[in-house]
């Protein structure tokens, strides 16, 4: 980082009392801009930032004082510090209105050079901070937006790959008379792929947590039917670990005001926990409870690896996984309780973590205001079913990743649709004139311009459906798809059965 030039504007009406104070505080990194007037220095004012003003009081046409209640008038010059420089004693009047004009201190000819230093250098040191700290702020500022441009854009290569194999494995596990032995080493596949991206997500989650961009999305929601969604999300694990899952719904009021998609990651985050951290055979035990009249509490209780007294205080901090040794022997990043502690608080609610001690098991505790009981209008896709197309809709499929655009177009035309492929911009615009279609299905990052820029084209010939597939998932990326016009925005790796939903309900 190279020195800031810090600059000092000196007014004198006399050319050799402006090369005296030239000559006392010249220095190297300080820049004196000469004035021989107030009308001139305040066209200086105009161009420059300053850091320091010596005025002189006793000038022709403007004196000092009335200069600088004209820089007290102005926001840009309005916290300029003002030393006078005066010859002779002045009364406490005039000493006044220099105060109240703007003045932190009165110099008086002849000048003394050591105090004229001493209190320039003052300024000149506070001005070289203020300026550092501006760039070190401005710098910190570039490269947290840096990190953000990297993370979005390692979240777009990481999950493009991702999105064929996943639709694949999803094809494959609806094929009929598929032996059992297939359909175990599928579902193995799946969830492995599923983690990849939700590992993915995690990062991109810490990512807005930090910046204070994370979204709710509040709806009536019935706890204990969410827990129970989360409960066979995680059924094959708990079997497979051989674990006694016991739970308890013992809370008679339990909706509450929460965004459902959030809510539910911290649930299954709280329970993937007690998964990793406990042993085969060992115990998890979820329970619902009102600690009063306007709370309910949701527990995540398990017999395994326990916090030590040293991890407790740290339990919730990013990358935080207790000691070395539990962060290479359970894997993971370290980011599921950071999150789940942003989204349990924007919710207005609390989390909480105990512990007996290392191997005596855990126990976390939710805490959220609860509403009264209603109907609850959660709109949620069941995904554990293969859809079957309303009607054979007619698409225009556009993806330069080859594999994710022949993949997808096979399971669409294996599901009843017309398809109609494309890889870039150029090729989709040329595909719609000669074949119209109900909907697109495109890619935002192509090779010769946007899926955005597709979609606000193809809007101009006629009114279509369009659904976006990216690999970037935060909050702008979908506020920019809606902008533009699309009905939903898939992040990638995308859940074929959640694009076949989205289509069953397209009317044409």
């Amino acid at each position: 980082m190279t020195n800031p030039t810090i600059k000092f504007l000196l007014v004198d009406d006399l050319e050799a009392n402006l090369d005296a104070l030239e000559g006392l505080l010249h220095r190297e990194g300080l820049e004196l801009l000469k004035a021989r007037s107030g009308a001139e220095a305040l066209e200086l004012l105009l161009l420059h930032d300053v850091d320091l003003a010596l005025l002189d009081v006793n000038m022709a046409e403007m004196d000092g004082f009335e200069l600088a209640e004209l820089m007290r008038g102005t926001e840009r010059t309005r916290r300029v510090p003002i030393i006078f420089l005066t010859a002779g004693a002045i009364d406490p009047q005039r000493r006044f209105r220099g105060y109240e004009a703007g003045a932190v201190d009165f110099i008086f000819k002849p000048i003394e050079p050591h105090i004229l230093q001493n209190k320039a250098d003052i300024f000149f040191e506070l001005a070289m901070q203020r300026e550092i700290l501006r760039r070190s702020v401005a710098e910190a500022q570039a490269a947290n937006r840096a990190k953000d441009h990297f993370m979005a854009a390692l979240s777009h290569e990481l999950r493009t790959p991702l999105t064929p194999v996943l639709m694949a494995v999803s094809a494959l596990q609806h094929t009929p008379n598929l032996p059992t032995e297939s359909h175990e080493l599928l579902d193995m596949m799946r969830r492995n792929i599923e983690l990849e991206a939700r590992l993915i997500d995690d990062l991109l989650d810490a990512t807005s947590i930090h910046n204070g961009k994370l979204t709710i999305k509040p709806a009536q929601v019935d706890v204990h039917e969410l827990l129970q969604h989360c409960q066979q999300t995680i059924d094959w694990e708990v079997k497979d670990k051989q674990f006694r899952f016991v739970t308890d719904f013992s809370a008679p009021r339990h909706h509450v005001l929460a965004d459902p998609v959030r809510l539910q990651q911290v649930f299954l985050n709280l329970l993937k926990n007690a998964i990793k951290f406990t042993p085969v055979e060992g115990s998890i035990t979820i329970r619902t409870f009102n600690p009063d009249e306007t709370t309910v509490g949701v527990q995540v209780e398990d017999t395994g690896v326990g916090i030590s007294p040293q991890s407790k205080p740290r339990i919730f901090d990013a990358f935080e996984q207790g000691d070395a040794q539990g962060q290479t022997r359970f894997g993971g990043l370290g980011l599921g309780l950071s999150i789940s502690k942003a989204i349990v608080e924007a919710h207005g609610g609390a989390i909480e973590a105990d512990s007996l001690g290392a191997d005596r098991g855990s126990t976390f505790t939710v805490t959220l205001s609860i509403i009264e009981d209603t109907d609850l209008n959660i709109t949620a896709f069941d995904l554990s079913e293969p859809v079957v197309a309303k009607r054979s809709l007619r698409l225009l499929v556009v993806e330069d990743h080859a594999p994710t655009r022949e993949i997808l177009g096979r399971l669409l035309t294996r599901n009843g649709h017309h398809v109609v492929s494309a890889s870039s911009v150029a090729e989709a615009l040329a595909a719609f004139k000669s074949h119209p279609c109900d909907a697109v299905i495109t890619d935002l990052g192509l090779p010769d311009g946007s899926g955005l820029d597709l979609m606000r084209a193809l809007q101009q010939h006629a009114p279509i459906i369009g659904i976006a597939l990216s690999g970037y998932g935060m909050e702008a990326d979908l506020n920019q798809s809606k902008k533009a016009g699309f009905r939903a925005h898939l992040t990638k790796p995308i859940q074929m059965e959640e694009l076949l939903q989205i289509l069953s309900h397209v009317e044409c």
